[in-house]
């Protein structure tokens, strides 16, 4: 509880550049283990920081930590579901194997009321959105997401970064007519491309498109999507940023709900949250596998860290497979 604890009282931490792990605490049990992972996905909320929240969150940070990307990429490599299976009863691929099983069955079940939206973080930066009239998806990419893809009606990817699309979302898109937005071609996809102040139409769901900076070598790389969710939700807005860098590049026009940033990319996180001025940011790129455990996986640590020094009451950091239901009045 050690390092949460002293992330909780660090108000004054300099900005997160990048991922600080120190591989000093011991593996945990599996037992351990899966008890704080149900807790995380189960009996906890990123909305209330509770002492079994902060306990969960360092348990299985300290298996994530003796995850190397090498496992990972194994793993991610995997065709043989009998093994797939096999691998997803303990650690980490249990991990995401619960938090998939989840999505789910609560993408299935989930019964939205007027000015209701569900957001369920699935992995790094992908998000699934579900409105009382639609589901759709953004930078989707996971194990088993073609099974996610039946519920999937559109997605959208940021950039052509491999942490942000999958195949498994791109042939599916292609096959079934979905329509898929990204500002990159993708052999073998029906991409539609989106460029810099395009405005998409799906049904009641409107989106603006602004592209940006990911960094000062790749100008104009990053897509920011401003969805408009509709009507049925009071018109609530979510802003996924990608890894846009730039805070002067970000700047929707209207009024933002939920606000999903790079929480590490370089972006001024202070300046964004005062010119968008949202009501929830969800800090997201955590916890990417295919990044070394050294280097750009950034930790349940450093976002606390990071939390803690942003003025502003309602910064999250949800965990795979959590499910955050944000409900707006009308006007």
């Amino acid at each position: 509880m050690k390092k949460l604890f002293m992330s909780l009282v660090a108000l004054m931490m300099t900005t997160v550049v990048s991922a600080q792990i120190v591989r000093e605490a011991p593996k945990p049990s599996e037992g351990e283990f899966r008890k704080a992972v149900k807790t995380l996905l189960y009996k906890s909320s990123c909305t209330n920081l509770t002492p079994e929240r902060l306990k969960a969150m360092e348990i299985t940070q300290d298996m994530i930590n003796h995850f190397t990307t090498t496992e990972f990429k194994a793993f991610w490599s995997l065709n043989d579901w009998y093994e797939i299976e096999n691998q997803e009863r303990f650690g980490v691929p249990y991990f995401l194997r619960a938090s998939i099983d989840k999505i789910l069955k609560e993408v299935r079940s989930t019964k939205l009321k007027d000015g209701q939206v569900a957001v369920w973080l699935l992995y790094n930066m992908a998000y699934v959105i579900k409105t009382p009239t639609h589901t759709f998806g953004i930078d989707l990419r996971a194990k088993r997401l073609d099974e996610l893809m039946k519920y999937i009606e559109f997605s959208m990817i940021t950039h052509a970064h491999g942490d942000h699309w999958a195949y498994a979302c791109v042939t599916p898109s292609k096959k079934q007519g979905k329509p898929l937005y990204a500002n990159f071609n993708i052999k073998g996809g029906a991409v539609t491309r989106v460029k810099h102040g395009d405005v998409i139409k799906f049904d009641d769901i409107t989106i603006r498109c602004t592209v940006g900076d990911h960094n000062s070598k790749l100008k104009n790389f990053v897509v920011a999507y401003e969805i408009d969710c509709g009507p049925r939700t009071n018109h609530t807005i979510i802003y996924h940023t990608g890894d846009s860098n730039n805070y002067t590049q970000l700047n929707p026009q209207s009024s933002v709900d939920i606000f999903i940033p790079h929480m590490a990319v370089g972006l001024n996180m202070q300046a964004a949250i005062d010119n968008i001025q949202p009501n929830y940011v969800l800090l997201s790129h955590i916890q990417e596998l295919g990044h070394s455990i050294d280097k750009w996986r950034w930790t349940f640590d450093d976002a606390l860290k990071l939390k803690n020094k942003l003025v502003h009451d309602k910064v999250y950091i949800p965990c795979w497979g959590e499910r955050i239901i944000y409900t707006k009045k009308a006007e």
